[in-house]
This record gives C-alpha cells, structure tokens and sequence, in this order.
C-alpha cells in the first residue's frame, strides 16, 4: 500500500467511525515513536481519519496509485 491508493476498509473501522461505505484514499504515512512505526492518514467519505498500519492487513487495494 502507498500514499495515493484508493482502498476498501474492513469492516472494523467502517463500523468504528460510523462510514456507510468504507471507501478510503491513503493519504499520508504519520511516524510514530513506538513499535508500530506508523499510521496512515486518509480521507473517506468527506473526513480525514487516522488509521493504524494494521489497515494494511484488513483492508483491500481497489486501485493503485502511480
């Protein structure tokens, strides 16, 4: 997964932040001082959410960036 792809979440952040469809652009990568290194921030459904890098498990790439 890089910054610009266009993803589908799983089910557990789609009904954490409420989202009717889970349709999400990886916006940034956020460094983090501890073990998981980093989250990612993305836009979906009009609002920027912070997500743990552990999307990258559960969530499925749709469309790649160039």
């Amino acid at each position: 997964m890089k910054v610009g792809d266009l993803i589908k979440l799983g089910q557990g952040p789609i009904s954490h932040f409420g989202l009717e469809f889970g349709i999400a652009t990886l916006i940034e990568k956020l460094p983090r001082s501890d073990a998981y290194e980093y989250d990612w921030l993305v836009l979906t459904e009009g609002r920027f959410i912070k997500l743990g890098r552990q999307l990258e498990g559960s969530a499925e790439v749709i469309s790649e960036s160039r």
